[in-house]
């Protein structure tokens, strides 16, 4: 199993939109390589805190990165890049 996990400090004049993101994140459930998503938002908001997390679950290396580019993936890059201010992500084997 492979694990992507990414953290999301959304722009201080789109916070309105964490809703909208936390539904678009979810939305990668249709990708086919993808076997689980989980999306949380942050509720403790304290100074290092990022206001999403997404766990993505592929079954290898090479899923994920399929995945990656897959085209369904790709308008939720884009809109969360529309939106975030900073990101952090840590890929890893399970």
């Amino acid at each position: 199993m492979f694990r992507h996990i990414v953290f999301f400090r959304l722009k201080p004049e789109e916070k309105n939109r964490i809703q909208e993101a936390a539904e678009k994140l979810r939305s990668l459930t249709t990708v086919p390589m993808v076997r689980h998503v989980e999306v949380g938002l942050d509720e403790v908001k304290s100074a290092r805190s990022y206001d999403i997390a997404l766990i993505v679950d592929c079954d290898t290396r090479a899923d994920y990165e399929a995945y990656d580019q897959h085209e369904l993936h790709q308008p939720v890059r884009q809109f969360m890049r529309s939106i975030v201010e900073a990101s952090a992500a840590v890929d890893f084997e399970r």
